[in-house]
């Protein structure tokens, strides 16, 4: 009995013992705490010797570069921080000054500079199961060393491009000099909004950029052309074409070389104006040929180009607005077309029978006279036109006779005794009920000749 009981008692403890073991203790079934987010990321900090930037990333947007991109926002808002204001001796504020630049443009070339923060630390880290937050600060201090380094290298890249420059300045290299001020204007760029002393190894103090504009000025302005015509003739001695010199000067009165023109007159087709450079003695010859005669006051048109002078790989938009109104005027210079004379002659038979009519010689005179051409006698012409011409029978069919035109037209320099324009024909025919009336209607179709063709081709060959 005893021993029964016993083993009722052992069996019990077992299976408590036993109970007890498979029981969750209550620390498990308790959720682990969440770590509260720091101060920092419920408000941004602030601190007198750093700048700051704190930002967040969403880890179920951007489940791969979360960290990366949590990173370049806190950099940007850091960058927020770091306060740009335009100082009075500044690049920018001079240009506004003097009305290169609008405050609006300042302003756009302002907020485009980069600011790039070097040995920045980050402060914190936290991160949750859907967010993940980045505090960078930098010293104030450190920051501004770091940027006088960076700005004293920029300098000294960019004087060593400016005093490359002189050489070409002195020599009136023009194209070569403004290349290298604009790159080097444009390698202060980040810093047009401040005062940009430099001293050269003469110990020279200059506001750089200010200087390298001043001479890009300079050369621009003392720019001049000249051409020794008053005016530029076209006349039949020149065939209505003229090849004219023209003379470009720079600093101190010596050859331009280098420099970029545009010239653009007058011509029976449209044309843009045409791109010229000047050669090692400053000049540039432009042919001038095909000014239409009716021509309202006609002039070549002989202008600096300075979109010619923008590098390409600057910005075209900055480098307009510097290079506006500083370049000198248009050279005009007038052109006059003196219009040629004529002296008409003619032969015109009919079946070999000189009849004395003039039916062809009246429709040349008529057609010149309708272009503005003067007639006048043989001696004073600058050009004979000689016609011949005669019709013989051409056969009858059925009851209508035909008669065919021998034409022939001669356009002779007076000048210089040569042929300019020939032209002759043996096939006009015209048809009648007699003989003379289909003379008379040849004679009819080859005055249409004239007209329509011959003439105008005859004006072609020597304008």
């Amino acid at each position: 009995m005893m021993f029964r009981n016993l083993t009722i008692w052992i069996g019990s403890f077992v299976l408590l013992f036993g109970l007890s073991c498979g029981l969750p203790k209550e620390s498990s079934l308790t959720a682990p705490k969440k770590t509260p987010p720091p101060d920092w990321v419920m408000q941004h900090p602030i601190s007198p010797s750093h700048y700051i930037g704190v930002a967040v990333a969403n880890k179920n947007t951007n489940p791969v570069d979360y960290a990366s991109i949590a990173t370049k926002n806190a950099l940007n808002n850091m960058a927020s921080t770091v306060s740009v204001r335009i100082t009075g001796q500044s690049f920018l504020n001079t240009m506004e000054t003097n009305k290169v630049f609008s405050e609006d443009f300042s302003s756009s070339i302002n907020t485009t500079t980069d600011i790039v923060f070097e040995n920045y630390e980050t402060a914190g880290i936290y991160e949750n199961e859907n967010e993940y937050w980045v505090y960078l600060r930098i010293s104030k201090m450190a920051y501004q060393e770091q940027q006088a380094r960076k700005k004293n290298e920029v300098l000294q890249n960019a004087y060593a491009l400016y005093e490359r420059s002189l050489e070409p300045q002195k020599r009136n290299q023009i194209n070569t000099s403004i290349d290298l001020l604009l790159h080097a204007l444009f390698t202060l760029k980040p810093y047009w909004n401040e005062q940009n002393n430099f001293t050269t190894p003469n110990g020279d103090n200059l506001l750089l950029d200010q200087q390298i504009y001043s001479d890009i000025q300079k050369i621009l302005q003392e720019i001049e052309s000249s051409c020794d015509e008053s005016a530029i003739m076209l006349t039949a001695q020149n065939h209505y074409h003229q090849t004219i010199p023209l003379k470009v000067n720079g600093h101190g009165g010596s050859p331009a070389v280098g420099a970029p023109f545009t010239y653009h007159y007058p011509t029976d087709k449209y044309t843009r104006p045409k791109k010229v450079t000047t050669n090692g003695q400053g000049m540039v010859m432009v042919d001038v040929i095909n000014v239409p005669f009716e021509s309202q006051l006609p002039k070549l048109e002989f202008s600096f180009d300075t979109e010619a002078l923008i590098p390409t790989d600057l910005d075209q938009k900055i480098c307009r607005n510097l290079l506006k109104g500083a370049e000198a005027n248009p050279l005009i210079v007038p052109i006059h077309i003196v219009k040629p004379t004529f002296y008409v002659e003619s032969i015109e038979k009919n079946f070999g029978d000189n009849g004395n009519q003039t039916i062809l010689m009246s429709t040349v005179q008529g057609f010149l006279a309708q272009k503005g051409f003067a007639v006048t006698s043989k001696n004073k012409a600058d050009y004979w036109i000689t016609i011949e011409a005669d019709t013989k029978n051409g056969g009858l069919s059925s009851e209508f006779i035909s008669a065919l035109l021998d034409m022939t037209l001669v356009l002779t320099d007076n000048q210089e005794q040569i042929v300019r324009y020939q032209n002759n024909t043996n096939t006009i025919k015209g048809v009648q009920l007699s003989l003379p009336s289909a003379g008379a209607e040849a004679y009819k179709k080859g005055k249409l000749k004239l007209e329509d063709e011959w003439l105008k081709q005859m004006l072609q060959s020597i304008l």
